[in-house]
């Protein structure tokens, strides 16, 4: 594990700064944007809002400021690590440069404002963001496949096939016959028995759960749905995760969400699925199951650079919980603009503990 102690020891210093559950709180109770910003200005933010206020102010400045702490975290993890570390490392990252491209995608097909669809785009990815961006200026989604086949992304021949096969395919096979590719061609590159691989085929295995629970949920609650699915459940299923397609087929039978949830109690997920039933009743918005199964993602990657010091739990634990700390931060500014009560703002913090 040698090839990691370099940048292993850089990411735990960043590590021992990070901001305490207490002190995020406490920025809850500030007044104002100003304040708010401010108080960052004492904390390690202190050089990206001082970049982001020459040129902006008010949340706009914070937006900035945290957007410029996102690309720090993909310099660092490319600074730090070289060779068979930052291989491995990529292969997290690569999770991000699918969803880029499904946003893409998605915002083509409802006609999004181009600069809603960049917003969106995760900073951690492997894809350029200049590639990104040319791709998202596409007039149509066939013009948006050929400037990733052009660019050689290799995402672009699955759905070249998928378009051979179905002529027009609509954003819910596109965005599965992408999720099927990534995760054969992602399960390729993990089967090695080290500390690495498994920790990798985990992280894998919990987001192709996550993916599997949004399509069962949706053909559950179809009337629900953003968008209903066109043929049947096991047309969507990824041949990956702690389930077996046979029992997603069956748990789509439920015939309600609190009975699929009372199908799911004998996995690891049971806790968080039933706070996002509790959650789903309050709402009505089938994202709030997705949303507390990534809290037990965050929750299990927090924990893996004290669990596995010397090899890729430390990036994954670090980049896991920076984000975390950059998204409480956003949040705060946020509830302290739109004048959300300080309770609030502190009950809606993620915790990694």
């Amino acid at each position: 594990m040698g090839q990691y102690d370099y940048g292993n020891t850089r990411l735990r210093a960043r590590m021992s700064n990070m901001l305490g559950a207490d002190e995020l709180a406490s920025y809850a109770e500030l007044a104002t944007i100003d304040g708010f910003i401010t108080m960052l200005t004492k904390t390690p933010y202190r050089e990206s809002v001082e970049y982001a206020i020459t040129f902006t102010h008010g949340y706009a400045c914070v937006t900035q400021a945290l957007q410029r702490e996102t690309e720090l975290i993909y310099r660092d993890i490319d600074r730090f690590y070289s060779g068979e570390a930052s291989e491995r490392i990529n292969l997290i990252l690569l999770r991000n440069d699918l969803k880029n491209i499904k946003a893409i995608l998605r915002g083509l097909l409802h006609s999004n404002p181009f600069d809603e669809i960049t917003t969106s785009f995760s900073t951690l990815g492997t894809i350029p963001e200049e590639v990104l961006v040319q791709i998202a200026k596409s007039a149509s989604v066939d013009e948006a496949i050929s400037k990733m086949t052009v660019n050689q992304l290799p995402a672009a021949q699955p759905l070249l096939e998928l378009k051979a096969e179905k002529g027009i395919p609509s954003g819910a096979e596109m965005e599965n016959c992408l999720e099927k590719w990534y995760f054969h061609s992602v399960g390729q590159l993990i089967k090695g028995s080290d500390e690495d691989m498994r920790l990798l085929r985990e992280y894998h295995t919990v987001e192709a759960d996550i993916v599997n629970l949004n399509t069962v949920l949706r053909f559950i609650s179809a009337p629900q749905a953003e968008e209903e699915l066109p043929g049947e459940v096991d047309d969507y299923l990824i041949p990956f995760g702690s389930l077996p397609a046979s029992r997603w087929q069956l748990l789509a039978r439920s015939p309600s969400l609190h009975e699929l949830v009372q199908n799911l109690s004998s996995t690891r997920y049971k806790h968080n699925l039933l706070i996002g039933l509790d959650c789903y009743k309050n709402t009505g918005n089938l994202s709030e199951f997705e949303a507390n199964m990534r809290t037990h993602l965050l929750r299990w990657l927090s924990r893996l650079p004290r669990l596995f010091p010397l090899g890729i739990g430390v990036p994954l634990g670090y980049m896991a919980r920076k984000l975390s700390e950059i998204r409480n931060l956003r949040w705060i500014a946020k509830g302290i603009a739109s004048g959300f009560e300080p309770v609030f703002i502190k009950e809606n913090l993620e915790s990694v503990a």
